[in-house]
């Protein structure tokens, strides 16, 4: 009988009905083979069977997941598998392992087989595996890979194949089992043994999800049924896939059986909503849902809290946890953190990702075996073991951390407490006895540190758990290599530390009343866990909707259905589209009241986020009301100047604003406009030069439509980039896999460390070749046979940087770009999908784009060639050290319907004057003729601010004088109107770090612009706590972050000191004799600061950072922070280098890939009333301040004289250029031009930051080294200014 119902119906208990009716009328258990998905519903099923069982006694009842057929079968005919095994050495019993002991034994081999020019060997192991999963789960022979092979254009495909070989050989030499390999010995069990021979009834649930290789094994034995029962949902097959659930089986049921299924219905309310939600996905017409709410607030950190909000809310309404469930494919550590903090329940994670390692039991034992045998460890690894596993607080083990630091060497001693010498003592013993018994198998040896020490600390029972799992894997590697174990015992430690805890086959999931459980999706579905309330987090994460095409694997022509003979970006989408419909439509039946969905526009990593399944979740109470009342929310009335911006309706438009020309705000309105007037979200893309103007324009959009679950594509242009190489799967085309990664700051500043230092170069060297590969990369240069030496050594660094990052499975921020361009190029397919989306264009900054950049956005706008490019060539201030191409823009601008927005209403009259005659001047100049685009700033009406004396320039003799002249000026101002907005804007970020002394030394406070981590408090907060942590017995150290967090104000200040003037480490010191209360608070502080050696450091950073910030924005930077820590962790294991690393990036003016959310992004222009905003020049671009001040103008500090000009690294990288053979060399005069010109425009970009007054400033004289020096005003003040003073005392 076949059976047609999905998991809301009743027909799981329609067949446990069919199995104890057999079994009641007398067929034996041995007789009826009941498959269901997993472990834990196989248990259900047997207790709802005994449950109606009317016979006093049964044999083993035959129900089994298929993977546990698999196992049995094989135990129970390995005689006659030896026998036949034509390799030596038999076995009494087969080594069934995990897949741990494959991934070890491929890892072996694959270092024999080239895979020449295949991209990321960090990735080659994980490819292989699936590409073996897929064969295996649809049971392909040699000659159908081979023909999928060819549809996909493979060219690794035979060293695949040779690889898989190897392994299927070596696996079997050692009698070494994981259930793929025990998948392909059972179809030869079944063909060639009559094993199954007594099987007359077959029960199936859930048929919609087996694998081809399971349809394969029930085929062969339906002749021989009496009677089947199958149930199957025609919509499920949630696991297809990579998971490889056959798609076309719930229509080959009923060919193999020849009857039609008997349909169930379900009276589960949500039934209606997973119709729906599975017709939104895969239909065009998206239809509300009925049981669902949306919140889509615009940090991830908000998000979540809303989400525990809501949690709550049910709480109070006598909800049980047990009857609600969170669900997200991003289960890290900022949810983990907040939901530990906030819900007090049991919360039990369901997620298959975490690692061995996190157990601390199992981090503590595997402390003690490396220690055991010789392999080197900090003190910070040991801290684990004393204070997690002995239970000794740190702070009382200085003497034995120090010298084990120093010489690896465990001291005796003796603690003032009894109980913690016995424990010690006891330790030691232990570590004696194993080092001496060097016969003793590995895992006997964890038995023995277990049964010797756990029973000192209190350990959970998942805990164990988790501990049982890895003393499985060290028994599986002990069985399989045998003899050759010891040799390769610090491998395997290695491998296990870093291996993923799988879930047990055999264990069941028991949730008890108390239990809220965090999941991922398809655990929620293969445990078929029904609670009343779903939470769906994170649903505009592209994490919702995975890949399943990699360069070694594709899941979708490796199904055994697949029979077209080729694989476009349509097939992908439409698959990958029926997939997530086939998921979430299942997930949807699984609650039974309402589902609760949440996005955000930025993800934890602080970068938009795109793709998702927000799109397809249309709530009821939204639709019409809320567009209404979105339209009437934001009205403009534009200018002259900006009027024909709003008339635009297609074609190439240029738009040429002048500072303060109100660009955002008209582009918004645009953006606006062509959302009213029909055209879908999902067709306009907006593309930033900067990450936090992205974020303007979503929050500011978000702001307005408020309650749209739609916006535009909102992104910088990178982010574009990597949306297109990550979206469909196209990575694969270009060879990359579904993991690969972005080579960010944290990754590319350790890898030019090591090229470095392997080619001993030079600080200043390093500098410019870390430079140059943007350079070499953007301007499609080759490397030739007649270069310079420099060149030659160059060739050297560049050529070792691109190994590393294939070999790491990464791509910089150039190959983004580049890669995306190529793709567009290159594919065919791919090039219109993305053409026909992009309906509209937007660029703002369009001054600040490369060619690249432009080629990209030329590629995409080709279909409907509706773009518009915004910018201000005026203001282009980065094209002497990146790869903007400002005369794109001009070309563009030539070439376009122009639209010249000259009017602003930003600055008084003597600001705009100033900077339109800087314009002029540098037209009159024959070096700088061009510096400039002629669009000159005029008011508006009745609207620019009105001062009198709004210019000062002053030259001073000394540096203190100007000083304390700006510092009077200040005052003064703040005194008329402490409200007022104040900006110091500086050439270099050194000189922006003396005056936020100067400035906080003198009373006031001050705000950087900076992006230097180590000028941002949260930052500065969570590294000065870690530092402390890891120096907790030197007073010095103590007392220098101490006086760190006092300055931020969590502490009496001027308290250093105090600390200082102890002989002893102050953490030793008795409270009770601490007779300042301060110090008091601050002890018990940093004695629960060192209470979390097992934490990784992530954890241990979101720990401290959300003890002493609150509000959303520090929390989701503190969470960013995080993320910062764990790239960093991924490559720096010891604690002490990894704070090290950190010290060093946090002195980076910036960081790629890397943005904190700022309160000016929350438009909280009421924080930064009164304050003295602090930046460089270039960080100015994009503010206004009703007082600005330019101090230390002299010419050195930014050149106007075209004489002075250096070239620095221009020489360089003008060198590296031209290796394009169609680059247009440039001469010394055009290098020195561009310089001088950049510095204008520089200039230009700092005096139209002024609304009401302006303040230019030098000195004479300076000291540099010790003495003394003369130095030059800048040009501005005798060939511009016409009010300079010179101060003298």
């Amino acid at each position: 009988m076949l059976i047609s119902g999905d998991l809301s119906t009743n027909k799981t208990d329609f067949l446990i009905n069919a199995y104890t009716n057999l079994l009641n009328s007398g067929v034996k258990s041995s007789e009826i083979l009941v498959l269901v998905q997993n472990s834990n519903l196989k248990q259900n099923f047997i207790n709802k069977t005994f449950e109606k069982l009317k016979i006093d006694s049964i044999e083993k009842l035959q129900v089994h997941s298929f993977f546990s057929l698999v196992y049995n079968t094989i135990n129970d005919n390995w005689a006659f598998l030896e026998n036949i095994n034509p390799f030596d050495n038999p076995t009494i019993l087969p080594n069934l392992a995990g897949l741990e002991v494959s991934q070890f034994l491929l890892k072996d081999i694959l270092k024999e087989i080239p895979f020449k020019g295949y991209n990321s060997k960090k990735s080659l192991l994980h490819q292989i595996f699936r590409r073996y999963s897929l064969i295996v789960q649809n049971n392909l022979t040699d000659e159908e890979v081979e023909w999928r092979s060819r549809i996909l254009g493979e060219s690794f495909s035979e060293d695949a194949k040779k690889a898989l070989k190897k392994l299927l050989s070596k696996t079997l030499a050692l009698r070494d089992f994981d259930y793929l390999r025990q998948t392909l010995v059972f179809n030869y069990v079944y063909k060639n043994s009559d094993y199954f021979k007594n099987i007359k009834y077959l029960i199936l649930d859930d048929g919609d999800e087996i694998t081809p290789v399971c349809f394969d094994f029930i085929s062969h034995l339906a002749p021989q049924l009496k009677e089947a029962f199958i149930a199957f949902d025609e919509k499920g097959a949630s696991r297809a896939g990579y998971l490889s659930a056959d798609r076309t089986a719930v229509w080959k049921f009923e060919e193999l059986f020849n009857e039609k299924a008997q349909k169930l219905t379900s009276e589960n309310i949500m039934s209606k909503d997973a119709e729906t939600l599975f017709s939104n996905i895969t239909n065009e017409d998206i239809v509300p849902l009925e049981n669902f709410s949306l919140q889509s607030p615009s940090k991830r950190a908000s998000m979540i809290d809303s989400a525990i909000k809501n949690i709550k809310e049910l709480f109070s309404k006598n909800v049980l946890p047990s009857e609600i469930a969170i669900i997200t494919p991003v289960i890290d550590d900022m949810l983990k953190f907040s939901l530990k903090e906030n819900i007090h329940t049991n919360l039990m994670f369901l997620s298959g990702s975490e690692k061995l390692i996190q157990n601390r039991l199992v981090k503590s034992v595997l402390t003690i075996l490396k220690i055991v045998n010789g392999i080197k460890l900090s003190e910070f690894d040991l801290r684990v073991v004393l204070s997690e596993f002995l239970g000794i607080p740190v702070k009382y083990c200085r003497d034995i951390l120090e010298n084990f630091e120093c010489g690896g060497i465990l001291i005796e001693h003796e603690f003032n407490l009894e109980e913690y010498s016995n424990k010690y003592k006891k330790f030691l013993e232990i570590i004696k006895n194993l080092t001496e018994n060097n016969n003793t198998k590995l895992s006997e040896k964890v038995y023995d540190i277990y049964f010797e020490l756990a029973q000192l600390q209190n350990i959970k029972p998942v805990e164990l758990n988790k501990f049982n799992f890895f003393i499985k894997q060290l028994q599986d590697f002990e069985n399989i290599f045998g003899k050759d174990f010891p040799n390769r015992q610090n491998e395997i430690i290695n491998q296990i530390e870093n291996s993923i805890i799988a879930e047990n086959p055999y264990s069941t999931l028991e949730i008890s009343p108390n239990d809220l459980i965090i999941s991922t999706p398809q655990k929620i579905i293969d445990n078929q866990i029904k609670t009343k309330y779903q939470l769906w987090l994170d649903i505009s994460s592209d994490e919702w909707i995975k890949s399943d095409t990699g360069p070694l694997y594709n899941a979708w022509v490796f199904q055994r259905g697949w029979a077209k003979d080729e694989f476009t970006i349509d097939d992908n989408i439409e698959l990958s589209k029926e997939k997530t419909a086939r998921i979430l439509r299942k997930l949807t039946l699984c609650a039974t009241e309402h589902i609760y969905t949440y996005s955000s526009l930025f993800d934890g990593n602080g970068i938009e986020n795109f793709g998702g399944i927000e799109e397809y979740i249309k709530i009821q109470e939204q639709t019409l009301k809320d567009e209404e009342q979105t339209k009437k929310t934001f009205t403009i009335i534009p200018r002259d100047d900006q009027k024909p911006v709003l008339d635009y309706n297609n074609g190439q438009m240029a738009i040429s604003a002048v500072p303060g020309a109100g660009k955002t705000t008209i582009l918004l309105a645009l953006i606006i406009k062509l959302l009213d007037k029909g055209v879908n979200p999902e067709n306009i893309f907006v593309m930033t030069y900067m990450e936090s103007a992205a974020r303007n324009f979503r929050d500011r959009i978000k702001n307005i439509r408020q309650n749209s679950s739609q916006l535009p594509n909102i992104s910088t242009i990178h982010g574009l980039a990597l949306r297109i190489l990550k979206e469909n799967g196209n990575f694969e085309r270009l060879g990359l896999s579904s993991d690969f990664e972005i080579c960010d700051d944290t990754q590319r500043s350790r890898i030019i460390r090591e090229i470095s230092t392997k080619l001993k170069l030079k600080k200043t060297e390093t500098d410019e070749f870390d430079r140059g590969i943007s350079v070499f990369k953007i301007g499609c240069c080759k490397f030739n046979n007649s270069m310079d030496k420099k060149l030659e050594k160059f060739k050297i660094f560049f050529d070792e940087y691109q190994r590393i990052l294939k070999e790491a499975n990464l791509i910089d921020y150039d190959d983004m770009l580049i890669s995306s361009v190529k793709l567009l190029e290159d594919n065919a397919d791919i090039r219109e999908y993305y053409q026909k989306i992009c309906e509209y264009i937007i660029e703002d900054e369009a001054q600040d784009s490369s060619s690249i950049q432009q080629r990209l956005i030329n590629l995409l706008s080709a279909k409907h060639k509706n773009l518009i490019r915004c910018g201000d060539i005026n203001q282009a201030i980065t094209t002497t050290f990146s790869n903007a191409d400002v005369e794109g823009f001009r070309k563009f601008i030539q070439n376009s319907n122009n639209v010249s927005m000259n009017c602003s209403q930003r600055c008084t009259k003597d600001v705009w004057n100033l900077a339109n005659n800087l314009v002029k001047w540098a037209d009159t100049q024959k070096e700088t003729k061009n510096a400039f685009f002629e669009i000159f700033m005029q008011p508006v009406e009745g609207r620019n601010p009105i001062s009198e004396n709004a210019l000062h320039s002053v030259i001073f003799e000394k540096p203190l004088e100007e000083r304390n002249y700006i510092l009077r000026e200040i005052k003064s101002a703040l005194k008329k109107d402490p409200k007022c907005t104040i900006g110091i804007l500086l050439r270099s970020n050194y000189q922006v770090a003396q005056w936020i002394n100067f400035i906080n030394n003198s009373g006031l406070k001050s705000i950087t612009r900076s992006e230097s981590l180590e000028q941002k408090s949260i930052f500065r907060t969570i590294f000065a706590i870690m530092q402390m942590i890891l120096h907790p017995f030197d007073n010095n150290v103590i007392a220098d972050n101490y006086e760190i967090l006092a300055e931020m104000g969590f502490y009496k200040q001027r308290l250093g000191l105090e600390i200082r003037k102890y002989e002893n480490p102050f953490i030793q010191i008795n409270p009770d004799y601490i007779d300042n209360i301060h110090l008091g608070q601050f002890y018990w502080d940093l004695t629960y600061w060192l209470s979390f050696p097992h934490l990784a450091p992530e954890e241990l950073a979101i720990k401290i950072g959300l003890h002493y910030f609150t509000s959303e924005i520090e929390k989701s930077n503190v969470y960013l922070i995080s993320t910062l820590i764990k790239r960093l962790s991924l490559n720096y294991k010891d604690f002490s280098t990894l704070i090290e690393r950190l010290g060093e990036l946090a002195k980076k003016p910036s960081l790629s890939g890397f943005k904190f959310f700022s309160e000016e992004d929350e438009s909280d222009k009421e924080f930064l009333a009164g304050k003295v905003q602090i930046m460089t020049l270039h960080k100015s671009k994009g503010d206004e301040f009703d007082y600005v001040f330019i101090p230390e103008m002299s010419e050195k500090n930014l050149t106007l004289d075209f004489e002075q000009i250096k070239l620095k690294n221009s020489d360089f990288n003008e060198n590296l250029k031209r290796l394009n053979p169609n680059y247009k060399a440039k001469t010394e005069f055009d290098m020195k031009q561009e310089l001088v010109s950049e510095n204008l425009r520089l200039l230009y970009v700092a005096i139209t930051r002024a609304k009401k007054y302006l303040y230019f400033t030098t000195s004479r004289k300076i000291k540099s080294f010790e003495k003394i020096i003369e130095q030059e005003p800048s040009l501005i003040f005798s060939e511009i200014l016409d009010c300079t003073e010179e101060y003298h005392e």
